[in-house]
């Protein structure tokens, strides 16, 4: 399963106070199934992810805004007119300036199967394919790097 560590990764490289403190990101996989089919030998996992900001003292649009950009290259049937229609997520309301906050997305990985001899085979993790925007043109706008409203940056917060 690799796109739990792609989101962590990136919600670290956004927010690096989250790297500083490990302990204020928490993920875990719940609900999960494989699927696969007779004819087929590869499968599917499906599962919830769940990922907890514990005391986040920021800007509460980072988080939002910096998972539906992961999940517009990752999972964007997530974001999908027609498709899940969003994500659920809850907050904990701490104080004036942190709270907690629970986002649970719904995701699936496929892996190949492919016989390499007698007996050996070769799991290769299949990509996301590229989305597709309404007019047809692929979109891969690169990594979100820094997020900034007002002439102010959210993410990540510059040195003091």
């Amino acid at each position: 399963m690799k796109k739990p560590a792609s989101l962590r990764a990136m919600l670290v490289a956004l927010m690096p106070e989250l790297g500083r403190n490990p302990d204020a990101l928490a993920m875990w996989i719940e609900k999960g199934r494989v699927r696969s089919r007779l004819g087929a030998h590869g499968f599917a996992w499906e599962y919830q992810l769940t990922v907890l900001l514990k005391e986040f003292a920021g800007d509460p649009a980072v988080p939002f805004f910096a998972v539906t950009e992961w999940l517009r290259q990752q999972q964007p049937e997530v974001l999908a007119p027609g498709g899940q229609n969003g994500f659920p997520f809850e907050v904990d309301i701490l104080d004036d300036k942190t709270f907690d906050v629970q986002i649970v997305l719904t995701l699936d990985e496929c892996v190949a199967a492919a016989p390499q001899g007698e007996g050996q085979w070769h799991l290769t993790p299949i990509a996301q394919p590229v989305p597709i925007d309404p007019d047809g043109e692929p979109t891969r706008p690169g990594p979100v790097l820094s997020i900034w409203h007002d002439g102010q940056q959210l993410a990540p917060l510059p040195e003091s």
